[in-house]
């Protein structure tokens, strides 16, 4: 009688495990995450101009061996989600990364549709680059 009973048991968790497994994946499966690369150069960023789909996944890679900030500096009410790596820094005026090592990289993805603007600075230099979220 025992030993039915915890039988019953390990197949009714069993069941369970397997249905609630299936349902991860089911729903894994509804949601797929974009992204696009954006390298930082020496001399250029590599697209300078990128159009993504609204809550795409930035990815900025530090192809220069100095240390690069990125800051958009009229962010127009921009709304940042799924910060990777937690480093960006946002107020009213600007937004802007936290130093980016020598083949380091940043994200973080925009959840609100516009054009938005960004440097990135390497010491004294600027380069410019354009995000426009569709």
């Amino acid at each position: 009688m025992k030993v039915m009973r915890n039988i019953r048991i390990t197949l009714l968790l069993c069941f369970t495990l397997m249905y609630l497994t299936g349902m991860a994946f089911a729903q894994e499966k509804e949601v797929e995450v974009q992204y696009q690369v954006i390298r930082l150069l020496p001399d250029k960023i590599v697209p300078s101009v990128k159009t993504i789909k609204l809550g795409t996944v930035v990815i900025w890679v530090n192809e220069d061996c100095k240390p690069t900030e990125i800051q958009f500096t009229n962010p127009n009410g921009m709304v940042i989600a799924c910060d990777g790596s937690k480093s960006f820094i946002a107020d009213p005026e600007r937004i802007i990364s936290q130093m980016i090592p020598c083949a380091g990289v940043e994200s973080l993805c925009l959840v609100q549709k516009g054009e938005f603007t960004y440097e990135v600075k390497r010491g004294s230099r600027k380069l410019k680059g354009t995000i426009r979220v569709e």
